[in-house]
């Protein structure tokens, strides 16, 4: 009978499960700022007396906390001094208390619910226990808090996408706007603000300081005498016009209605219109032959018609009234039931073209549909392309 070994020690135990547990606390302690206390989400509750009814937003920016982490530590107030500045809210704190809550946050209820959401076991916190008015307080931190202004956010945007990880690897502008919270077009159109000109970069952030009414000197009007551009408008419009067409613009010598259809032409071909421009465009919308209508040309013999021949050519090789009336009876008739100055078609109406992009390299094609497409355009293409 064969003697049974005695089992070594650790034989037993599930070592991938242990591996798992040991890589889910290290991926917990990197999420969570090193030297600050922290607690788990469920030991804080939200502030009864919080101003901000309605948290936005929130599961964007639990897309950012699974991945980079809560940088930024909430301010917490212990019950006990909580229920003293607020003591109508006692049997609520002492109820959570009860549940384990340990403190009440002061600063960072969205922070908080977009924690809970992805499901961190861990987050910082920054511990007041003197706190004259948590309401004034709460008021001041939302409205000292301010942001970057547009290009300001497009020059970090293009510094994150120029890093490199430990494999070499660089965002996408898609991946970028999923890690800070945003949308892949806030993204696309703060980029194309770096192909701007100094001037109507500036007057980007004249606009947005004019919003956040920062800008001085304005008229009752708003405008006074600075150029105000809006963000989408410069990234749809203006940066995709060649810089020497921007300065043309600045000069006065390109009207804002030439720009819109000239930044949908590749950059090879844009140019200022023209005096001709203008009348050939405005020829096309003329009768090219006052009193005569448009007609089918007359059939020819065999009841083929000659598309090449036009009812004026026909009126021109004939010099007759009597031609005229023969190649256009039926269009002569109908045209004085209707409308003088309207026109009519049978030919469906087409979306306007948003652009013509050339392709000179993959990476090139990459940002054209990314500055033409939305995000839900570029979904839908990345799908018609796997398929």
């Amino acid at each position: 009978m064969e003697k049974l070994m005695p089992k070594k020690p650790g034989l037993a135990r599930d070592l991938a499960t242990e591996r798992r547990a040991r890589q889910a606390a290290s991926q917990q302690a990197r999420l969570v700022p090193q030297g600050l206390p922290t607690v788990h989400p469920d030991q804080l509750m939200p502030s009864p007396e919080n101003g901000r009814k309605k948290l936005l937003r929130i599961h964007e920016l639990a897309d950012t906390l699974r991945t980079d982490g809560m940088n930024t530590a909430m301010t917490v107030i212990p019950p006990d001094v909580y229920v003293e500045l607020y003591p109508q809210h006692k049997e609520t704190v002492e109820q959570q208390v009860a549940a384990g809550v340990l403190f009440v946050v002061h600063h960072g209820h969205r922070r908080l619910a977009a924690a809970r959401a992805a499901g961190l076991e861990s987050v910082p916190i920054l511990v007041r226990r003197e706190v004259v008015s948590p309401r004034i307080a709460g008021i001041q931190e939302n409205l000292q808090r301010m942001s970057l202004n547009p290009l300001e956010e497009a020059h970090e945007f293009q510094a994150a996408l120029d890093e490199q990880d430990d494999t070499g690897k660089q965002l996408s502008q898609r991946e970028l706007a999923k890690r800070v919270g945003c949308s892949q077009t806030y993204v696309s159109h703060r980029m194309a603000l770096l192909r701007l000109v100094p001037v109507l970069q500036q007057a980007v952030v004249d606009h947005w300081e004019k919003e956040q009414k920062l800008l001085e000197g304005l008229d009752e009007t708003g405008a006074g005498e600075r150029l105000l551009l809006p963000v989408r408008e410069a990234a749809t419009v203006y940066a995709r016009l060649r810089p020497d067409l921007q300065e043309a613009f600045l000069r006065g010598e390109l009207t804002a209605a030439q720009a819109v259809p000239v930044s949908k032409l590749d950059a090879r071909v844009q140019a200022i219109p023209t005096a001709s421009d203008a009348d050939a465009e405005s020829s096309e919308l003329r009768d090219p032959a006052p009193g005569l209508n448009h007609s089918v040309p007359e059939p020819r013999p065999g009841g083929q018609s000659d598309p090449s021949r036009s009812p004026q050519q026909t009126v021109r090789e004939s010099g007759s009234p009597q031609a005229v009336e023969k190649a256009l009876p039926v269009r002569q008739e109908k045209s004085a039931l209707e409308p003088v100055g309207r026109a009519k078609t049978d030919v469906p109406e087409r979306p306007e073209p948003r652009g013509v992009i050339v392709v000179e390299s993959v990476s090139g094609l990459a940002a054209s549909i990314r500055d033409l497409l939305t995000e839900d355009e570029i979904g839908t293409l990345a799908q018609l392309l796997s398929s």
